[in-house]
């Protein structure tokens, strides 16, 4: 029981290796399902269908070329939808976002499976790539790790890279991430064989297998994500002394990756100098948004409230509404005005938040921002 809880507190469950392995083994289950059945089309490789389709068209098929555009036309309608759903739902790890897309997948596959074979190939085409790319576009990360259920490429490049790092570099926990990423493809291969024999035996039936297994992922989601909310709750507080370095590590990684790219070389020295100088506690106050005891989000303002001085989120969990908690709660703090010198990145974070710019973007020391101020 403990291995679990601290399983769950390090990863949703949307991010276990378990699911991760299942939803491989799916995602290859559907390619070979649709190209056993359905016309020799692929439900998850797209740039197979786009292949299929360019050397139809070359050998002069005409409209029988075609039929390979009908899943990458859904395939991207099919995406489209998840991130309605994902905006909708509320951009974070639990029912709302993810139990929606599988709800919507296990819809799509059962409706397949149960549709008799006289039914147009095209039609079953539809539902199939839809339900792959929900899938693919909802779960892309296994323990921290970006990956892919629906292709292979991606992973066997990031295992190799992985690899690399654990002989070359002698990276510890290398080792590991290549093993999980090796695992993924092996699940993956292994939903291949089940796609192509189910096919065989059952025929379009064979659909229902794959949504057979996506029902213990979308119950473990919703409980797991209840049972999280429960045993690491959210909460947001001044930053202890004690937690400056972290602080201060967690904010140059974010800024690192977002906002210096539009920074020259002067304006990334300034900000490190910034905030790194033993000076700045007496000079402002610090906050932090937390999920248990980690630290997801720093604000950094001026000590009467008037003025932000740094505000990011973890560089792996953008998008998950720790920003939005942090600065609701800096707001509720401090009822007057507030200004920003908002990072090209930061500015339409800013915006939603109500802040407006009062002047046109401008460059000082090498640090490019645009001055913005929330009026209340």
């Amino acid at each position: 029981m403990n291995y679990f809880r601290k399983k769950l507190k390090a990863f949703p469950v949307s991010e276990w290796l378990i699911t991760g392995l299942i939803l491989c083994f799916a995602g290859g289950f559907l390619d070979a399902y649709t190209y056993i059945t359905r016309g020799g089309v692929f439900a998850n490789a797209q740039t197979g269908n786009i292949i299929l389709l360019s050397i139809g068209l070359a050998r002069g098929e005409g409209t029988a070329a075609l039929r390979y555009l009908v899943p990458v036309a859904v395939f991207v309608a099919g995406v489209f939808l998840s991130r309605l759903f994902l905006f909708f739902g509320g951009k974070e790890h639990g029912f709302r976002a993810h139990g929606i897309a599988l709800l919507a997948e296990l819809a799509a596959l059962v409706t397949a499976g149960l549709l008799p074979a006289s039914v147009p190939d095209e039609a079953i085409t539809v539902l199939v790539a839809f339900a792959a790319a929900v899938q693919f576009d909802n779960f892309r990360k296994t323990e921290g790790l970006p990956f892919a259920t629906a292709f292979c490429t991606g992973n066997l490049r990031a295992a190799t890279e992985q690899l690399f790092r654990a002989t070359v570099k002698k990276e510890k926990s290398a080792g590991g991430a290549a093993l999980k990423y090796l695992a993924v493809i092996f699940a993956f291969v292994g939903g291949v064989f089940g796609g192509y024999f189910s096919a065989l035996t059952l025929g379009t039936y064979s659909a229902l297998i794959p949504a057979a297994l996506l029902l213990p992922i979308l119950a473990a989601v919703s409980f797991g994500n209840l049972l999280r909310k429960k045993l690491f709750l959210i909460q947001t507080r001044p930053i202890e002394k004690t937690e400056y370095d972290e602080m201060r590590t967690l904010i140059f990684e974010s800024f690192s990756r977002f906002v210096a790219p539009d920074y020259t070389e002067e304006g990334v020295t300034n900000f490190r100098k910034f905030l790194f100088d033993e000076a700045l506690p007496a000079r402002c106050n610090f906050f932090g948004v937390y999920e248990g005891k980690r630290l997801q989000g720093a604000l950094v303002a001026e000590k009467d409230g008037s003025h932000i001085r740094a505000f990011f989120v973890r560089t792996d969990e953008q998008g998950q509404g720790f920003g939005g908690t942090l600065m609701r709660y800096f707001l509720n703090l401090h009822q007057g005005a507030v200004t920003v010198n908002a990072s090209r990145y930061g500015k339409p974070i800013y915006e939603k938040f109500g802040f407006r710019a009062v002047s046109e973007e401008t460059q000082k020391d090498g640090i490019l921002f645009t001055p913005m101020i929330l009026e209340r």
